[in-house]
């Protein structure tokens, strides 16, 4: 008995051995357990790091989309890459746009970015009806220690492009007084008395001079070019010419293609020269004067032209002016484009008036405010009239900004100077001894002197107002204009009138003593400028979709 039961006290020795092996798994298993957890939680605080890292790898793709539609031609629709079957066929190479600048190379795939911790994919695509682009951007995060796959976030958003108050001019009619008329055997122009042009001057037909006009240079820094495709005529009495010959002044080129002729348009021509080899009054700087006179595309407007203008005009009959503006019956009193007003628009009564259009973003596109004391003239965007305009007495015109509101000091910047074009399905009429005077944007003051427009102070690059009228344009006796013209009918300046501006005409009727100043090179048209497309905006704020 005594020998059992010591037996059994030495069997406890193993009980304590499966007590230690049991007290080593619950421990071993709480280890495994407590590392799991953590690791867990690492792994998820990673993913979720790595989520908003993607997020913000979007919105790093969406602000450099948004850069290079503030750096280029945001109306390219090859800009983004679009893809599917928004894709241009031609996207292995797309052509200069607008023609002269960079090109931007194969589109077929998205534009891709290296950042810090990831990748960025973009591509969008623009619709040209709208002028909105729906831009794709994923971010996808390459660092991530755990996932089985990186993390990735897309995000889809719409920018709509707001056009600049001006744009770039690619129309080289622009730069001239462009006249289209080709009718055969006659002065397409003449210039008589003592008419002076110191203006580029561009016909398809014949020019013709009497008495003592003339077209010269007076400023090297504004050259003239003189282009003819028929003639130049020195009818009978004609006294002067091409350039002057006392003091010297020497055109800077002169292409003439059906060389020169005296007496009539009729008369045999021959190659133009000036005294002492020849006895043409034609006075043209050394290497200037050449026969080939190649011909330079007009811009011109088809009926769908017009429609669109009548449907996309910033102020209109469609577009309506702001509570407490002008009627929309001002625009046209029905709403088709037919030349229905029947009494005509004054641009300029003895009493103010306002009007002032936005878009959805609350930036002001449309403009055109009078202060009948001031005789000032605030004007943003495009109007379109459907009818006949008159302009009385005196006009300075100037811009606002994006805000409707010109700043004191302001420069030229967005429109301060005063950048429009007024589509007119009728005639435009500038009445004796009216004067329409543009922006100086150095000093922020009209370019007028008291009584006239100041020729010197005008600052065309950044202050144009356009007319563009299906009609003719007349500026009448005395009148003084600065700005520019596109006429589809006949464009008329009465005696002693005088012009600043470029001028592109079916047809140019000249009255005695006009004088046609200087023009500068123009680097950038109005908003709406008869064959110059679109090519600078501001892109708005994104408005997200999705992501």
């Amino acid at each position: 008995m005594i020998a059992r039961l010591r037996r059994a006290r030495q069997d406890e020795s193993g009980f304590a051995l499966v007590i230690a092996l049991a007290v080593t798994v619950v421990f071993s298993m709480t280890v495994i357990t407590v590392i799991e957890a953590a690791s867990s939680s690492s792994r998820a605080s990673d993913m979720s790091k790595n989520r908003v890292s993607a997020y913000d790898l979007a919105e790093a793709g969406i602000s450099n989309a948004n850069a290079l539609l503030s750096a280029k031609n945001p109306y390219d629709q090859h800009l983004l890459h679009p893809h599917g079957q928004d894709q241009p066929a031609d996207c292995a190479s797309p052509p200069a746009n607008p023609t002269g600048a960079a090109l931007l190379g194969n589109t077929c795939s998205p534009l891709t970015y290296t950042l810090d911790g990831g990748a960025v994919t973009v591509w969008g695509w623009l619709d040209t009806s709208t002028a909105n682009w729906t831009i794709t951007s994923t971010g996808t995060v390459t660092r991530n220690a755990f996932a089985s796959r990186p993390a990735t976030k897309t995000l889809t958003v719409v920018v709509h492009i707001r056009a600049r108050a001006s744009q770039q001019n690619v129309t080289p009619a622009w730069n001239y007084v462009f006249v289209k008329d080709t009718t055969s055997s006659v002065c397409n122009i003449t210039l008589d008395q003592t008419t002076a042009l110191t203006s580029s001057l561009y016909t398809e037909g014949n020019l013709c001079f009497k008495n003592s006009s003339s077209i010269s240079e007076t400023n090297a820094a504004d050259p003239v070019l003189l282009e003819v495709r028929g003639k130049v005529v020195w009818l009978s009495g004609a006294s002067k010419g091409v350039g002057q010959s006392s003091p010297l002044q020497e055109v800077t080129s002169a292409k003439i293609g059906g060389g020169c002729a005296t007496g009539a348009v009729t008369n045999t021509a021959h190659t133009c020269q000036r005294p002492p080899s020849g006895s043409d009054y034609f006075y043209v700087k050394s290497g200037g004067y050449t026969s080939q006179a190649d011909a330079i595309a007009a811009p011109s407007l088809t009926s769908s032209d017009w429609d669109n203008s009548y449907q996309t005009a910033t102020i209109s009959r469609l577009s309506p002016c702001a509570a407490g503006g002008l009627a929309p019956t001002t625009f046209d009193n029905d709403t088709t484009r037919n030349t229905s007003l029947t009494t005509a628009f004054n641009l300029t009564p003895g009493t103010n008036y306002t009007c002032q259009t936005k878009n959805t973003n609350g930036s002001v596109i449309g403009e055109l405010d009078w202060d009948a004391s001031s005789h000032v003239l605030s004007v943003r965007g495009t109007v379109f009239i459907d009818g006949n305009v008159t302009i009385n007495g005196v006009v300075k015109y100037r811009g606002v900004n994006k805000y409707g509101t010109h700043p004191s000091g302001s420069g030229g910047s967005d429109g301060l100077g005063g950048t429009m074009a007024m589509y007119v399905s009728g005639t435009v009429s500038l009445s004796n001894n009216g004067v329409f005077c543009g922006w100086d944007t150095v000093h922020d003051t009209a370019a007028y002197n008291g009584s006239s427009c100041d020729f010197t102070a005008w600052t065309p690059a950044t202050s144009m107002f356009m007319f563009v009228a299906h009609g003719g344009v007349t500026l009448n006796q005395s009148s003084y204009f600065q700005g520019a013209i596109f006429s589809e009918g006949n464009v008329s300046l009465g005696q002693s009138a005088q012009t600043e501006g470029p001028i592109i005409t079916n047809t140019l009727t000249l009255g005695q003593s006009v004088q046609m100043k200087p023009l500068p090179g123009l680097a950038d048209l109005p908003l709406g400028a008869p064959g110059n497309p679109n090519t600078s905006g501001y892109p708005e704020q994104p408005a997200y979709g999705s992501g």
